[in-house]
């Protein structure tokens, strides 16, 4: 826990029972109709970049704070669940928190993921889309990647986001997909 003059050096504040990281950790707030940033980095598949990846098709990218968390185990096992539903809409998950890949091959063999984790141990892919955890009712996890959706079409705008308001909320599986499904009709066959 952070001493209160280390604190009150580094702006972090606290607030009716919530911590605050001061402003400018992480990018401006990405909105709907935003270009996201470009990025590339080291996956469980080998390189990804982002660009390439959406023209193929849409691109679900899915920030989240921890492997292990008893939350994050069992959205996992909802998302597996689920699968199906997101090929059969061309949507392409992939997560990216600051493991590294070979604690992400272990996530993987250990929940059966079937998707595709990124490995981003500086950060810089979830400070670039503000995917930082800024207020939160333990100091400990201020700094850390926030569970987040971001949709992201083939022109590299945001279709898409979803921030959850503490780590530990998770969107419902039914509720994304029904996103997803409306984006995919009000534009066709894929989300361009």
């Amino acid at each position: 826990m952070c001493s209160e003059p280390l604190c009150k050096e580094v702006g972090i504040r606290e607030e009716n029972g919530f911590w605050f990281l001061p402003d400018g950790i992480s990018s401006e707030d990405l909105v709907v109709g935003d270009s996201v940033p470009d990025f590339e980095a080291e996956s469980t598949d080998g390189r990804f970049v982002l660009s390439e990846r959406v023209a193929k098709g849409p691109v679900l990218l899915y920030f989240y704070v921890v492997n292990y968390g008893k939350t994050c185990i069992d959205y996992m096992a909802l998302m597996n669940e689920r699968k199906q539903e997101l090929d059969d809409l061309n949507v392409s998950l992939v997560h990216i928190n600051p493991e590294s890949l070979e604690n992400h091959r272990a996530w993987m063999r250990y929940t059966g993921s079937l998707y595709e984790h990124i490995s981003d141990t500086d950060q810089s892919i979830s400070k670039a889309y503000g995917a930082i955890v800024e207020r939160a009712r333990m100091q400990k996890i201020l700094g850390s990647t926030n569970r987040e959706f971001f949709l992201v079409a083939k022109d590299m705008r945001l279709r898409f986001v979803w921030r959850a308001c503490d780590p530990m909320d998770t969107l419902p599986m039914d509720e994304l997909l029904d996103v997803l499904r409306q984006e995919t009709d009000s534009v066709g066959s894929t989300i361009g």
